[in-house]
């Protein structure tokens, strides 16, 4: 059932492949401002602990790691709710999240079809600039921490549009939940730049484990056991922010009326 739903959604997003180069391409905007910016206080300030490659590599893979973690499915979801669109979905025998998280992955997918040569240009043209830590091993585990990162960014988003069940709009928490995900991610800045209280307070929350711990696996040279130790964290919080939208949802379908949340 779930795989038709894939097809369905794969079909459809195939129809609107272009949009997919277009949002990369002005994903490229922030990649090189912030990349600038970095570079410039890198030249003025000769005690930072990365040097320009180290700067230019960062952002390289962050790049590639905020595009296949990035999700879009709160505004439907909150309209979904708030409109009443969610009745025609509670009668169909399947999970709503798990519809929304199959209708969302084809996204992903073509995204790192469309994009692997426009990548792949980028690369060669920053070549001497771009140093990453390659082995099989560590792509893999950078594949598992990329999945698990973009599960976590789902359930965030599930959970912000939940909260439609409560309030009649949800845009503007949405909004600054994002701001505070790509500040604490690394999408902003690296993280390795905070003092190590700092650093190591922000490990604790999700954020780090969407963006910032996957890019690290081809960046530095990570200890297994150090990757196994972030992979179960991601794991719980997959569980935890699970466990919280399922209490959400149960509460919410409480006070839903056909009529909206």
């Amino acid at each position: 059932m779930y795989y038709k739903i894939f097809k369905t959604g794969l079909a459809s997003q195939l129809e609107y492949r272009i949009n997919f180069i277009t949002s990369f391409l002005f994903s490229l905007i922030p990649f090189a401002a912030n990349a600038l910016l970095w570079i410039a206080a890198a030249h003025q300030n000769k005690r930072m602990t990365v040097n320009i490659n180290g700067i230019i590599s960062y952002y390289f893979v962050i790049l590639i790691v905020s595009n296949i973690t990035s999700t879009s499915s709160a505004a439907e979801i909150s309209e979904d709710i708030r409109l009443g669109g969610l009745n025609k979905y509670l009668l169909k025998p399947y999970n709503y999240a798990l519809y929304k998280l199959v209708l969302e992955l084809p996204k992903r997918f073509i995204f790192i079809i469309m994009n692997f040569i426009p990548l792949m240009l980028i690369y060669i043209f920053l070549n001497k600039y771009i140093e990453l830590k390659l082995s099989a091993v560590k792509i893999l585990c950078f594949i598992l921490l990329s999945i698990s990162g973009y599960l976590i960014n789902f359930l965030f988003d599930f959970f912000i549009s939940l909260c439609g069940f409560y309030f009649s709009k949800v845009a503007s928490l949405y909004n600054s939940i994002r701001v505070i995900k790509n500040i604490f991610s690394g999408a902003v800045f690296p993280l390795m730049l905070l003092p190590d209280s700092v650093f190591k307070f922000l490990t604790i929350l999700p954020f780090a484990y969407i963006n910032y711990f996957p890019a690290d696996v081809l960046l530095n040279e990570v200890f297994l056991n150090v990757i196994t130790g972030r992979a179960i964290k991601s794991f719980m919080w997959i569980l935890v922010l699970t466990l919280i939208c399922m209490l959400l949802w149960k509460k919410g379908l409480r006070k839903y009326s056909a009529y909206g949340g």
